[in-house]
């Protein structure tokens, strides 16, 4: 017990340190220096129990306590007081440890200690970042203020009850995790009204190209046929929910990605979609908004990248197109841009988090001039019919066998069973 206790209490008083970088030495000093048979420190330490170190600690602690009140100013300030809180961190660890400790507790305040700071201090930016969008900044400080209680009860309970203190902070940081992956929030709100960004765009096809390349050895073909100085929409299968990501690499220009709504559920995941051009379309309904927003942006001048299929075939097929698919291609005129993914339904199959390291390229194709086809005497379903034979060809060329997925076929083109329809 003689070095279990000081464990417990240097990885409490670490994680109180991802809230605040100065209030948990000060009130160690505090008490040693004012009730020193509560608190037992390395001699090393005792410096902290100092007048100068106390002054000092006070004063950052109050401005810390200050700054951390107003939006924006408090988000800066958790980027610059990471290296105070990673060195406080081990401090505190170590000067709860006697001396002449063995390596492994060196070990403790090394990476244990400083995984508990990092990680509720991730946990604290990332609520931050999601209350200032969410709310604009108001709840900032109602937040700042639970955080600073939290922070000091915290830093009590680990130096007088050390075992109830590691319980709390189990119990807490699994609430932080649960919030952060959680499933609400990302479509209501300031975080509903997020606006799109080409830089966060930019930055996003970038990576997401270069990771594809690395880790999926991804190849694109024809990309000369991408007609870049020239408005225009794509069209290709849906296997993956990379797809988006996968066709924005492919053709390098900003394009604006239609995506399920249940997508954008997790706040986190909603704002960020939302900067990398991605809108919502509710799948369950004829959804008017998504539409709108798909008419303003063609208006815009904008580029627009659709999955007809409405879903995923995880199987990697080819299902059937939805009518009205390109219905916003149509109305403007613009020329279609057809592509082939091959084998993105490999990347995340079910029971699958992060993308897999398979194969996989994009096969663009000859753009669908729809000004021409429709001057022709082509209508909407004879185009996206066109459209579907074309993929559908490349894919069956690229893969060796027939990608179409005739049982969707089938079941379209099935009459209803019964006298409503349904």
């Amino acid at each position: 017990m003689e070095y279990l206790f000081p464990v417990f209490t240097g990885l409490s008083l670490s994680a109180m340190t991802g809230f605040r970088a100065f209030m948990p030495p000060l009130i160690l000093g505090v008490l040693y220096r004012f009730f020193p048979d509560m608190v037992k420190i390395n001699e090393s330490f005792a410096f902290l129990a100092g007048d100068p170190v106390l002054i000092a600690l006070g004063v950052a602690a109050a401005a810390e306590f200050l700054a951390d009140k107003f939006p924006v100013i408090d988000n800066i300030l958790d980027w610059l007081e990471l290296p105070a809180k990673i060195a406080f961190s081990a401090i505190l660890t170590f000067a709860l440890i006697p001396g002449g400790s063995h390596w492994f507790y060196l070990l403790v305040a090394m990476v244990f200690a400083q995984t508990a700071t990092l990680s509720v201090h991730a946990g604290k930016t990332g609520l931050r970042a999601a209350s200032t969008v969410g709310t604009g900044g108001i709840a900032n400080p109602l937040i700042g203020i639970l955080e600073d209680i939290i922070t000091f009860i915290g830093t009590i309970m680990a130096i007088v009850l050390p075992w109830l203190a590691i319980i709390l902070l189990a119990y807490l940081v699994i609430r932080c995790i649960r919030y952060i992956t959680g499933s609400s929030g990302g479509n209501d709100g300031k975080i509903a009204e997020t606006t799109p960004s080409f830089i966060w765009f930019d930055i996003s096809q970038f990576l997401s190209r270069w990771f594809f390349r690395i880790y999926n050895g991804m190849k694109i073909y024809n990309y000369e046929l991408v007609p870049v100085n020239e408005q225009f929409v794509t069209v290709a299968n849906h296997a993956s929910i990379w797809d988006g990501f996968i066709m924005a690499s492919a053709v390098r220009v900003p394009l604006f990605i239609m995506v399920k709504k249940e997508a954008f559920e997790n706040p986190f995941k909603g704002f960020y979609l939302r900067k990398v051009l991605c809108f919502p379309v509710d799948r369950s309904k004829v959804d008017a908004h998504a539409i709108k927003t798909a008419m303003k942006l063609v208006n815009d001048g904008q580029r627009l990248g659709l999955f007809p299929e409405g879903t995923r075939n995880r199987e990697g097929k080819v299902g059937k197109f939805k009518a009205g698919a390109i219905k916003f291609a149509l109305k403007k005129k613009l020329p279609i841009v057809p592509a082939y993914i091959a084998n993105s339904h490999l990347l995340t199959p079910p029971g699958t988090f992060f993308p897999r390291p398979a194969k996989m390229s994009v096969h663009l194709l000859e753009p669908i001039d729809t000004k021409a086809e429709l001057e022709a005497g082509k209508d909407e379903e004879q185009i996206l019919e066109m459209l579907y034979q074309r993929i559908c060809d490349k894919g069956s060329e690229v893969m060796g066998y027939d990608v179409r997925d005739y049982a969707s076929l089938k079941a379209d083109a099935e009459p209803a069973n019964d006298e409503t329809g349904r």
